[in-house]
């Protein structure tokens, strides 16, 4: 398979294409805007513009942060509640994958510092069949879980008039799909957080990203009455969103600074006594039961392993190099063996058939080529520019 010479996303990977050095059209994208990306005074400006127009704000917290007991989010709460002195609400989103060892960690860091925090368990008969359709549509669970989780958290910091939603997304995540013409859900998001806080921009974005949202409802959940259920869940009336005088806004703590993983941990365990996952190194996710799994479904998926865009991006950043990269590529989950307590782990939860996922894969491939085809015709025929 054709891999980008400088990073390691694949020729298969959506709206890829390859100059005549070999060099892919994100890592390209990525060195037009490097300055304003790496111009951290400017940016740390902006996000304190953020933190101190939220504490003036004068509602009971300053904002919502949803906590995993992962590193990131771990440290975020540390950062925020005992360096920024914010009055921070901490909520995790109990997916129904939820480990031990998060557990633990989200306990541990929330009484260490005081902060006040809830669980929001969700409706599992609701959330199963969103999950299993997701594994259908999409070859991984994932989207079931991060689509539900951010639309939540925009709600409850509505309806509590909360002014920021402070998610810990790394640079990684933020920036894995920069590039004109994408369909990440995400990236409005991102580029309004690179502004001063336009409110309409703001709302803009949202009620984009609720309409895409709903899409993806509408084929994961056929049955009218469990989508609406789901709806009420998880979405605030859209007319309450256009006469809100306080609309919240996501906010990308990590956008705004370098991203160091060792030093974030190490922090974390001297300060809070944060523990490490069992499984240490770059870019793990102990706090979800069914990763394993999830990361060996994408890989047969797509051919190519989840993790290739976020380190594509620690690479174009200097956090890593290509060879570093291919290495920890090489230790993925399901690279040489097939996590078989993760998949029986999540196709029970699912009530999945584990013989299914086979065709489930090659259904896919077929279908992830021809969508690929036609997203770069598209882009070839409209030629979109990026903006920010």
């Amino acid at each position: 398979m054709r891999m980008c010479a400088r990073c390691v996303l694949p020729g298969t990977y959506r709206n890829i294409r390859f100059d005549r050095e070999g060099v892919c059209n994100y890592c390209r994208t990525y060195d037009a805007f490097r300055d304003r990306l790496t111009d951290f005074e400017a940016l740390g400006r902006l996000r304190a513009e953020r933190i101190e127009k939220a504490r003036a704000a004068g509602s009971e917290y300053d904002c919502l942060l949803g906590l995993s007991g992962g590193k990131d989010s771990s440290w975020l709460a540390l950062q925020l509640a005992r360096r920024d002195g914010l009055k921070c609400l901490g909520f995790t989103f109990d997916n129904g994958f939820l480990t031990d060892y998060a557990r633990h960690n989200i306990e541990r860091v929330t009484g260490e510092l005081g902060m006040d925090h809830f669980f929001h368990r969700v409706d599992w008969a609701l959330h199963r069949a969103f999950y299993e359709q997701a594994v259908r549509s999409f070859g991984t669970p994932c989207p079931g879980c991060s689509y539900s989780s951010y639309a939540l958290s925009y709600k409850l910091a509505f309806e509590r008039r909360i002014p920021l939603v402070i998610h810990g997304r790394s640079r990684s995540q933020m920036l894995r799909e920069f590039l004109a013409g994408s369909p990440d859900s995400f990236l409005p998001f991102v580029k309004l957080n690179l502004a001063p806080y336009d409110r309409q921009r703001n709302l803009e974005a949202t009620l984009a990203a609720k309409k895409r949202l709903e899409y993806f409802i509408s084929l994961a959940i056929p049955d009218t009455e469990m989508r609406q259920a789901f709806y009420d869940e998880f979405f605030p009336p859209v007319h309450q969103l256009r006469d809100a005088e306080l609309l919240p806004e996501f906010l990308g703590y990590f956008l705004y600074q370098p991203y160091d993983e060792a030093a974030m941990m190490r922090e974390l365990e001297d300060e809070l006594g944060w523990q490490r996952p069992s499984r240490d190194g770059v870019l793990t996710h102990a706090d979800c039961g069914a990763h394993d799994a999830a990361g060996f479904l994408f890989r047969q998926t797509f051919g190519y392993p989840m993790l290739s865009f976020e380190l594509s991006v620690l690479i174009r950043e200097g956090q890593l190099s290509r060879a570093e990269a291919l290495a920890r590529l090489e230790r993925e989950p399901g690279t040489h063996d097939v996590p078989d307590e993760s998949l029986d782990y999540m196709c029970g939860r699912l009530e999945l058939d584990r013989g299914e996922l086979p065709a489930i894969g090659r259904r896919l491939r077929r279908r992830n080529r021809w969508r690929n085809r036609l997203l770069k015709a598209r882009n070839w025929i409209t030629r979109p520019g990026l903006e920010l």
